[in-house]
């Protein structure tokens, strides 16, 4: 298994992932489409990383972490919004192989931190290390 970024040859293999993961937003092609080529395009500006598990040819899993400025922090933050394994594949190892490339990619560019907003996973965060320090409020636009 190794990771590496996404390209644009992964998107059926991360959309079939995606359909099997959405409960609150059920995954639709034509928007899919358009948004995957938005993330890849931003890979470019060096403010997302959106990562792919490979094993055999296979797409196994998928992160994606946006980095931006914040005062707070002084300087950038990592969030890790979505993270995605196929279910066969679940407890062997693949989601943190993808949460350290991750925070490896947010050490090289210089973030204070890597944020996860979840409260579904997070005993799993924790194990791996990560501190829960707020909760997050969203508001639905559509």
């Amino acid at each position: 298994m190794h990771i590496r970024p996404a390209d644009v040859m992964d998107a059926d293999s991360v959309f079939d992932l995606l359909r099997e993961f959405a409960t609150s937003y059920p995954a639709r092609r034509p928007e899919f489409d358009r948004n995957y080529e938005r993330l890849l395009a931003a890979m470019t500006y060096d403010t997302t990383d959106f990562l792919v598990a490979e094993d055999g040819g296979q797409v196994i899993g998928y992160a994606l972490a946006a980095r931006f400025l914040v005062l707070y922090a002084n300087g950038w933050v990592s969030e890790l919004q979505e993270l995605v394994v196929t279910p066969c594949r679940r407890g062997q190892g693949v989601g943190r192989k993808l949460v350290e490339a991750v925070v490896a990619r947010a050490r090289a560019t210089g973030a204070a931190e890597v944020t996860v907003p979840t409260r579904r996973a997070r005993d799993y965060y924790r194990r791996l290390g990560f501190v829960e320090t707020a909760s997050f409020l969203k508001l639905e636009l559509s």
